[in-house]
């Protein structure tokens, strides 16, 4: 019954709303003047003289009218106004960057949605407003840290009296501190430019299975220096994409295993094909990702190491999943802390 109720109330839109409202205002203030010169003509204090007069009655019926209809107007009205009163007050408190505030508006139909996208928007705003306060305070940390290590060493390096040894290491480390830094600079830059793009371009028919083969080889030396063993089962599979985005895709996977598994650990890359997509796993046996900090893996500048002391800026995995909802697919991740992490990837193969 209540179900029935509610979407009859939904049905009544705001004219309706009001064109009852003006019409029962009206039938109270004819109700209660009628009533009110009953009661006089009973009381005697309507005459026959009144009565008959042609000009005094309807003056005076128009001026209970008026004084019962502005009286009952104003009472009625008040729900009303406070609704709007409320609302005004709520948007300004929003604009002031109070992003906690919330309406609960009932009535009207058009109150309750408006009431409804008023707190869905405020809660967009103030999760784009920790965004925005997350971005700027990982960035600065992010853009800082390389800048004060290449600082502090150039300095150190105009000391005379260092030995060759010295001089070596502190100079490889700030080419290191300064490739990072290039690398954060365009990680940033490609973030940027893939987060304007609503739609694919440059889409073109390929092999992925040849392009992740060649990904391997390109990082063969580093899973050689880690003594890594490498699973792979791939197939010639033709993928309909961006051949450039996909590539960064797969190059940012494959590193994140590497850095995140042990020496002398196992790295598997299986592909398979589903009648209107494919599904490729990238798994580790490494050090997998705490479940307090898998819903934020794909967040900007999100790193589970809060000391920062593991390489990368916290970008990659953001990168990787727009290129992947570009392509109208979909990733997922599932972990296990000291058991290692799965990445899956669905894309469609057909766009």
């Amino acid at each position: 019954m209540s179900k029935m109720s509610n979407k009859l109330n939904n049905r009544i839109s705001l004219p309706i709303y009001f064109s009852l409202a003006v019409f029962f205002i009206f039938l109270i203030t004819v109700v209660i003047t009628g009533l009110l010169f009953y009661f006089a003509r009973i009381f005697g204090l309507l005459n026959e003289h009144i009565a008959q007069d042609g000009t005094l009655l309807p003056v005076m019926t128009l001026i209970a009218c008026t004084i019962i209809g502005t009286t009952i107007s104003a009472v009625t009205s008040r729900k009303m106004v406070k609704s709007i009163r409320m609302f005004i007050e709520a948007t300004d408190r929003l604009a002031s960057g109070d992003f906690s505030m919330r309406l609960q508006l009932k009535s009207p139909p058009e109150f309750k949605i408006l009431s409804e996208n008023f707190n869905r928007m405020a809660e967009e705003l103030g999760g784009i407003e920790i965004l925005r306060t997350d971005f700027v305070n990982n960035f600065s940390h992010e853009f800082k840290t390389p800048i004060v290590s290449i600082k502090g060493f150039a300095e150190v390096l105009k000391n005379d009296d260092l030995t060759k040894e010295e001089r070596e290491e502190y100079l490889d480390i700030v080419i290191e501190e300064s490739a990072r830094l290039a690398s954060l600079a365009s990680n940033v830059l490609e973030l940027s430019k893939i987060e304007t793009q609503s739609i694919l371009t440059n889409k073109g028919w390929f092999n992925v299975g040849e392009q992740i083969r060649q990904c391997v080889l390109l990082l063969a030396a580093k899973f050689e220096k880690k003594n890594l063993s490498l699973n792979v089962n791939i197939q010639d599979y033709e993928l309909s994409g961006n051949k450039e985005l996909l590539n960064q895709v797969w190059l940012n996977l494959l590193d994140n295993a590497i850095k995140f598994t042990p020496e002398h650990g196992e790295i598997k890359v299986s592909m398979e094909k589903n009648e209107d997509s494919i599904v490729i796993l990238f798994r580790d046996n490494g050090s997998g990702i705490h479940p307090e900090a898998l819903p934020r893996i794909f967040d900007k500048f999100y790193q589970q190491d809060t000391s920062h002391s593991t390489a990368g800026n916290g970008l990659g995995l953001a990168i990787v999943n727009k290129i992947i909802h570009l392509h109208e697919g979909t990733i997922a991740c599932s972990s296990t802390p000291s058991q290692g992490t799965t990445f899956t990837i669905t894309i469609p193969n057909g766009l």
